[in-house]
């Protein structure tokens, strides 16, 4: 990656319904911007260690995942700061993003600023497809997110 380079992140189970949300904005998100050297788009079930070699070089670290939390707007996007020492359950492969952009500093001494993108999810169920409200609450996340990464890079 180069300099200036944004990692954007969309991560969830795209069999559960609207856990598919973080990789659906991601597609939606490189449609429009497209990948170039300065943003690349990564999807993933979710958050795994290995994922920081991916992230080593980012200037910008966008995160995406759906949330069973209700939020007001319906999602939100907030700072992540790192954290390694927040361990991650044992006998599992997923991390926290506080954790791996902690092993992201820890490892190659990067601390890049980073965003967790939030957006509400309705139906988890087994299943292929977001509910349409999720599909709405996605969509005006993308517009932000197409705004950041135009502005930052």
């Amino acid at each position: 990656m180069e300099p200036g380079t944004c990692a954007i992140v969309g991560y969830g189970n795209p069999q559960r319904r609207d856990d598919g949300l973080g990789p659906y904005v991601v597609a939606q998100v490189r449609q429009t911007l497209k990948e170039t050297d300065r943003v690349h788009f990564f999807d993933c079930h979710q958050l795994t260690p290995e994922l920081v070699e991916d992230l080593q070089e980012a200037d910008l670290v966008i995160l995406v995942d759906a949330t069973v939390d209700h939020l007001e707007t319906g999602w939100q996007r907030k700072r992540v700061m790192p954290d390694c020492f927040q361990a991650p359950p044992l006998m599992t492969h997923s991390v926290s993003p506080r954790f791996l952009l902690g092993l992201l500093g820890l490892l190659y001494r990067r601390y890049p600023p980073a965003w967790l993108v939030s957006i509400q999810g309705d139906n988890f169920g087994f299943g292929e497809g977001l509910s349409s409200a999720a599909k709405t609450r996605a969509h005006r996340a993308v517009s932000d997110l197409i705004a950041l990464v135009t502005k930052e890079t």
